[in-house]
């Protein structure tokens, strides 16, 4: 039946005519919908300090991440709190076994990234202490601090999967090699992550080549914890326990808070004498009411697997 024929039928302004007219005319008008190319993706602002940190760093890794997430999934167990510093100090409860868990950045902030991804996978968080004598960090010149600004995105980064962030403690190398105040230098990189809206709460000493050759501590820097005065480097004094972690606006340091039981990677090395497993062991052997501090450093993960 002809289009004209059917319209005849019924009065034009009816409601099935005009539904009749417009249905008869849509192909004639239909417009092909544009092809919309998904935006592609541009790169972090750290891009060219990521790809040049692993050109260089990441051979160092001894362990997977399988392992990581092994690790974690140990740490899921029901009896297990797992906490970053500034929340496990204040936590006591013996219905659990508390675990602050740490990782000092001394030179792979891009692993720490990684590692920052794993934990929030398990609904983890933790504790990341920014190192400023790193490379990664930027340059100390003129008694203060040069930060490469690409890395106020890994800082922001990490801070938005939860982590807390604090100050890896380097004070003794600030002091006598870049000849920084050691008050000023801590104040200005708290008021720096400030900037960022990062609060800094604690810190953590650094064994740096400086106090390991003086057989000192970084946190004797603090009159909380200084058992001298002063040190001697190349026939020169210099003083150590003039300022407190109050003077600066910290509230912890990470080797003096509570904890009954301490299981760190440094060197690449666990210091249990089963290593990995070991540690492993031990955590699941733990009863409630135990208290546990837990360091790994991003820089010895993300082995590739053999």
């Amino acid at each position: 039946m002809k289009i004209k024929s059917l319209l005849n039928r019924f009065p034009f302004g009816s409601g099935i005519a005009v539904l009749f007219f417009s249905l008869a005319l849509l192909p004639f008008s239909c417009v092909e919908e544009p092809v919309i190319n998904n935006p592609v993706e541009e790169p972090p602002p750290y891009a060219a300090l990521e790809k040049q940190t692993r050109e260089e760093n990441d051979w160092r890794a001894v362990f997977t991440w399988d392992q990581y997430i092994q690790l974690m999934t140990v740490l899921t167990d029901k009896k297990f709190l797992v906490l970053p510093l500034n929340e496990m100090r204040k936590t006591y409860d013996s219905t659990v076994v508390v675990v602050g868990l740490r990782h000092d950045i001394d030179f792979h902030p891009f692993k720490a990234l990684e590692m920052a991804d794993i934990e929030k996978r398990f609904f983890f968080r933790a504790t990341y202490f920014v190192l400023a004598t790193a490379e990664y960090y930027g340059t100390i010149t003129n008694k203060a601090a040069l930060r490469r600004p690409e890395m106020d995105y890994v800082y922001k980064e990490l801070f938005s999967k939860g982590a807390e962030i604090g100050i890896h403690n380097d004070l003794l190398t600030l002091m006598i090699i870049y000849k920084c105040d050691p008050l000023i230098f801590t104040l200005d990189e708290i008021s720096h992550y400030a900037s960022l809206g990062i609060p800094v709460y604690g810190t953590a000493a650094h064994g740096s080549q400086i106090p390991r050759d003086l057989l000192v501590s970084n946190y004797e820097m603090f009159s909380d914890f200084a058992a001298r005065d002063s040190v001697t480097y190349n026939g020169q004094k210099y003083p150590v326990g003039k300022i407190s972690l109050k003077d600066c606006g910290l509230e912890y340091e990470a080797y003096h808070i509570s904890f009954y039981h301490y299981y760190s990677d440094s060197g690449g090395k666990w210091n249990d004498t089963n290593g990995f497993d070991g540690v492993l062991d031990k955590l699941r052997s733990s009863k409630p009411g135990d208290r546990i501090q837990i360091l790994a450093h991003p820089e010895w993960w993300g082995r590739k697997k053999s």
